[in-house]
């Protein structure tokens, strides 16, 4: 990569789900030695805030791209394109309509994550691939431009994520050794890639399952010996030589509630908890599989927030909404089933805040504005304040796109409220517990100061998971 001032290689370990005081909490009690090695003895820590909704494919789509949802086009693990030439629904997670192929083609090459990133949005590796430099994306998702790509399998997938407590389910761990594995086999092979990832799901997977308590046992106990493996195995190859470090996090958790109660579901063939309230204003609402575009509206659900597409009732998908007539009646009975139970029995007290915004007039860029539980449009600040959550306004804006709903429901997480099957560590809302992650930069053969002029040069206002990748454009130079 050049001359000595900029690095030879960059190693980013990307650990799905970890909090961020989780992290600095381990890391100054010295519980993490390998990771405190591979960073340094002066790190740079970002300490930024996650996208909204803070949920993996939005976040990790920024985190690779350093753009925000708004042009890369991933506005959640569920969203919907009303534009396509026939609209469609991605549930990159399943979702409630059992969305099966969506999960799968992720791992499928070329990926559908990768397909589904807008094409004007550049990801690093296809930067760094216009440089001549080659890429090595362990385990992740996204993957465009990357010299290698070696995903996990669809069994081991199916196996880590859906087949816990069974004889054939796959533990956090021994999902997380193996893209350790696949990386070292991969250097033995004789690869010398410039920009390594290394993808590392346990975290997330251990704090949905048992809560973000879990995280930090996990961290020290398992994570951090796993990382010792793969930076000795790094240094036998000679690939540690002037590289950079880069670890980082795609948002936190927090802590809800499982049960049906505070799980908000709109689910086939059961829990159609949000479904009554569409039948009630005679709406069809995307709730079969492959219903779409044959609807009248369409809900993502993606932890504390949720998207509402609603189709113009006299156009197409790709028609604005008129918003006197199909958005508000639809967002007012959404305060009126948190407020008193009707249309949706569910829903009662389980919501924060209804969002919305005008298309029709602003275009589908418009900003969101709250809707006041007495039905009046006041700006997001105004109705906001007092409650606990993190940079709300500057997120909001970069959310809003052409594949962001016309509503956003915001659930109440501090109640135990989410969007989605139940579940004990939950993310994707406002809350800072949820919305702050890590990013963390560390450089040993040359300090501090290089990564501060980075930070100068990239950061304005508050850090940002869009910030990652031109911190690491910036110091490759």
């Amino acid at each position: 990569m050049g001359a000595s001032k900029h690095p030879r290689r960059v190693l980013i370990l990307d650990v799905d789900g970890l909090r961020q005081d989780v992290f600095h909490a381990a890391l100054e009690a010295g519980m993490l030695p390998h990771l405190a090695e591979l960073l340094g003895s002066a790190p740079l820590h970002l300490d930024p805030v996650s996208t909204a909704p803070s949920i993996t494919m939005c976040a990790q789509t920024s985190l690779f791209t350093g753009a925000h949802p708004d042009r890369h086009g991933i506005t959640g693990n569920q969203l919907f394109d009303r534009f396509a030439p026939s609209p469609r629904f991605y549930a990159f997670d399943i979702g409630d309509t059992l969305a099966v192929d969506d999960a799968v083609f992720m791992y499928t090459p070329p990926g559908l994550l990768n397909g589904t990133i807008s094409i004007q949005t550049p990801t690093l590796y296809e930067w760094a691939g216009g440089r001549g430099l080659a890429s090595t994306v362990v385990h992740h998702m996204v993957s465009r431009g990357a010299h290698t790509w070696l995903p996990p399998s669809l069994a081991q997938i199916a196996r880590f994520t859906k087949g816990a407590g069974t004889p054939l389910g796959l533990s956090a761990e021994k999902f997380d050794r193996q893209a350790v594995k696949r990386a070292l086999e991969h250097l033995k092979q004789g690869h010398q890639p410039d920009l390594l990832t290394v993808y590392l799901m346990g975290v997330d997977h251990e704090s949905h399952a048992h809560g973000p308590g879990a995280q930090a046992n996990y961290l020290t106990g398992v994570l951090d010996g796993l990382i010792g493996k793969l930076m000795n195995g790094l240094k036998k190859a000679g690939w540690l030589e002037n590289c950079l470090t880069v670890v980082v996090s795609d948002h936190g958790q927090i802590e809800v509630i499982p049960d049906d109660r505070h799980s908000l579901r709109m689910s086939f063939p059961f829990d159609r908890e949000m479904g009554y309230l569409f039948d009630a204003l005679g709406l069809d609402v995307h709730d079969l599989p492959g219903e779409d575009p044959a609807c009248d509206a369409v809900v993502a659900a993606n932890g504390g927030l949720a998207h509402v597409y609603l189709q113009n009732r006299q156009g197409r998908w790709a028609d604005a909404p008129d918003f006197e007539r199909d958005v508000l009646p639809v967002a007012r009975a959404f305060w009126e089933a948190h407020l008193t139970g009707k249309y949706a029995p569910d829903l009662l007290g389980a919501l924060s805040a209804v969002l919305v915004r005008n298309v029709q007039v602003e275009g589908w860029e418009a900003d969101y504005r709250a809707l006041t539980p007495q039905g009046e449009v006041v700006e997001l600040e105004a109705f906001l304040t007092g409650l606990d959550l993190t940079d709300v306004p500057a997120r909001l804006h970069h959310l809003a796109g052409p594949r962001s709903g016309d509503l956003l429901l915001v659930s109440d997480s501090a109640a135990g409220f989410y969007f989605g099957a139940p579940t004990v560590g939950v993310h994707g809302g406002l809350q800072p517990g949820e919305s702050l992650c890590v990013a963390s930069f560390g450089w040993p053969q040359v300090g501090r100061e290089a990564l501060e002029q980075a930070v100068v040069e990239v950061v304005q206002g508050r850090a940002s998971i869009v910030h990652v990748t031109p911190m690491i454009q910036t110091l490759i130079g």
